[in-house]
């Protein structure tokens, strides 16, 4: 056992390249600070990522950088407010607004945008290096260290994308929700889940043993395939690592807190079970071996009974008798993940070690150095009811007076469908036919109950009939001679019926700068949007493919603008 605690090693994916990329390398002197912002495109191609590194930096004085990807769909933005939210490698010497490295980008090209501050003319920075990697080169086994894949897959390969057990075990696959994969330093991976419903995260010390190098590092929330086998992605939610609460080498756990913390609340969290576990007890495990989007070990050809079992409830590892030992796959880039009990579906031990049996660190043994950050309460998972909870969720399509509602698609054990159309009228049942007596707006609520009597609320607004709306978007019809001055905001919304593929909105023509942002669902804010171009003038589009529902639209002054076409389409 020695010789793989010794060879305990966060997985390696990234190299770094030197460029020296001045902002303003290939622009023109600026004569004032609102003469244009600076663009700089880096590419590397065949990237699953980038991470930019920059040096020099001057945010202040209302100064904003922005790295996004090509098409728009992945952008952050970085101002002297929220610059702390950025990635530091105090080994570099970073700091905040002068020299750090911006979030990734999951693509082969990274956009970059520089808006100078007030009176900033000459001194913008520079690209001085940047991280690339791509998922494809550790997906085979053979490719990792032999000590971490022949000793980690046991018998046949069996981990298999999560949404492969979404029908079969439903339980696991909702289970694996609190669990991110963890880009370190801009170069290594691992895996990190969350625990409790406060700011906790656990991972492994052999993964990330010191502050500096959590502040160096991504957690990557919902990276999974749509599909079993699948080869699209679900949307990524990145934050960064923020506090080192407590580490320790012999049990090889850390536990950290991260910034931008509610947007990890989608993804749930996990309890912790404070026992040892039981001979044979069955386990599984949710993990980003390899790197590779989310995966489920739990069925297990070493295990009689076909699935992944606890085969020494007390094993060696970074010391004796810390540990439990099981044949469930894992593999270089598990490390960090957590091992659930089957039974109570929470987590028993952290894995770390491979070796067939691999090793999980008991909780029992972790317990009581972390349980002070805790209040002394072991924490529960966000799963008590054994099931997820439900979410309403419904789509319309409007003719004259009369609408179709459809809430079929909500999801979870729902036992009923509960609607209130704003005219004072309701219905049960998914499905609904209703006609209105007025031209108006409504805020129409659906309902859902599943079978633990939990509910889930959606409220859209629809428009009915012909209704004087200024803010209102209608197909293919372009509302024009928009104006504003800088700072200023105009919004708009276009309602989408169902059976639509794809939406565009585009933005064209006048004078000044005006910048689009996009949401579907809810009204975008310019930290918070599904599309955002950043390109210079008024020619800007953004395309989605989000169904049915209304979309909302905002136009915020760069600078002055006025003359500006804005339209709106569905295909």
């Amino acid at each position: 056992m020695l010789k793989y605690t010794q060879q305990a090693q966060k997985l390696s994916i990234g190299k770094k390249e030197v460029v020296h990329r001045k902002l303003n390398q290939g622009h023109k002197q600026l004569n004032s600070a609102m003469a244009s912002p600076i663009t700089q495109t880096i590419s590397h191609p065949g990237a699953s990522y980038i991470k930019l590194h920059f040096t020099d930096l001057d945010l202040t004085q209302g100064g904003k950088l922005v790295v996004a990807s090509a098409d728009g769909s992945e952008s952050y933005e970085y101002t002297v407010e929220n610059a702390s939210t950025a990635s530091f490698d105090l080994r570099l010497g970073d700091t905040e607004n002068k020299q750090f490295s911006t979030m990734s980008v999951s693509s082969d090209t990274a956009v970059v945008t520089f808006y100078p501050g007030v009176d900033q003319t000459s001194h913008f920075g520079e690209i001085d290096f940047y991280y690339h990697g791509n998922e494809g080169t550790v997906g085979d086994d053979s490719l990792i260290n032999e000590d971490m894949s022949t000793f980690s897959t046991c018998g046949s390969m069996e981990r298999q994308d999560v949404q492969c057990w979404a029908q079969s075990h439903p339980v696991e696959f909702e289970r694996s929700r609190p669990v991110a994969r963890l880009l370190i330093a801009g170069s290594s991976l691992c895996t990190a889940w969350r625990v409790g419903p406060d700011n906790r995260m656990f991972t492994n010390n052999h993964c990330i043993e010191s502050a500096q190098e959590l502040t160096a590092t991504e957690v990557w929330f919902n990276y999974q395939y749509t599909q079993c086998n699948g080869t699209t992605k679900e949307t990524v939610v990145k934050v960064t690592g923020k506090d080192l609460l407590k580490t320790d080498y012999t049990l090889d756990y850390t536990l950290f807190t991260v910034n931008d913390f509610v947007k990890t609340a989608p993804f749930g969290y996990f309890g912790l079970d404070v026992r040892d576990p039981a001979q044979n007890e069955r386990i599984y495990i949710p993990q980003h071996g390899s790197g590779n989007p989310k995966e489920l070990s739990i069925e297990s050809d070493k295990d009689s009974n076909g699935l992944c079992s606890v085969n020494e409830p007390t094993a060696n590892g970074r010391g004796t008798g810390t540990d439990i030992g099981y044949y469930c796959d894992t593999i270089g880039g598990s490390s960090g993940s957590p091992v659930l009990s089957g039974d109570t579906n929470k987590v028993v031990a952290l894995h770390h070690l491979g070796g067939c049996t691999n090793k999980g660190a008991k909780i029992k043994q972790i317990w009581p150095q972390v349980a002070s950050h805790f209040n002394n309460q072991v924490p529960e998972g966000d799963n008590s009811t054994g099931t997820p909870p439900p979410v309403a969720r419904f789509t319309y399509n409007c003719t004259a007076l009369t609408c179709q509602f459809d809430g079929s698609g909500s999801t979870g054990n729902v036992q009923s469908h509960q609607w209130q159309f704003g005219d004072g009228q309701t219905a049960m049942g998914a499905l609904q036919s209703h006609s209105y007596t007025t031209d108006a707006v409504y805020d129409v609520t659906l309902t859902v109950v599943d079978d633990k009597g939990k509910t889930s609320v959606n409220t859209q607004t629809v428009t009915v009939g012909q209704v004087s709306d200024e803010a209102r978007l209608d197909k293919g019809l372009p509302k024009t001679g928009l104006e504003g001055s800088r700072g200023s905001e105009l919004r708009y919304y276009i309602d989408v019926p169902a059976g639509a593929n794809s939406v565009s909105v585009t933005t064209k023509g006048g004078t000044g700068d005006a910048d689009l942002y996009v949401q579907f669902g809810a009204e975008p804010t310019t930290t918070i949007y599904d599309c955002r171009p950043y390109k210079s003038g008024n020619s800007e589009s953004c395309s989605l493919t989000k169904g049915a529902g209304r979309y909302f639209v905002m136009i915020r002054g760069y600078t002055a603008f006025s003359g500006l076409e804005l339209v709106a389409d569905y295909q």
